[in-house]
């Protein structure tokens, strides 16, 4: 048979429940304190991520921005060499 352990009693039999609530209120608090550490670091990894996910995100539109200027400029000269080539045509005798 187990025996449940109690609280110490004081002489006039009501229990010395004190030291036993401010143990249960010091764990609390330090469980309090673990768990705000831990959402502190997950909205700071959170944070992260995000800019991880906007610097990804700025690098392919910046990538998208030199692929449509190198199209551009490939299609100027396209169109400078005809023009070139119409003047030339033009001005041949």
């Amino acid at each position: 048979m187990t025996t449940r352990s109690r609280p110490p009693h004081a002489s006039d039999g009501t229990p010395l429940v004190p030291r036993y609530t401010e143990h249960a209120e010091r764990l609390a608090s330090r469980v309090m304190q673990e768990r705000e550490r831990s959402a502190a670091d997950a909205a700071a990894g959170l944070a992260r991520l995000e800019q991880i996910a906007a610097q990804q995100q700025f690098d392919a539109a910046q990538a998208r921005l030199e692929a449509a200027r190198r199209r551009v400029e490939a299609q100027d000269t396209a169109y400078l060499g005809v023009a070139v080539r119409q003047w030339c045509r033009r001005m041949a005798p």
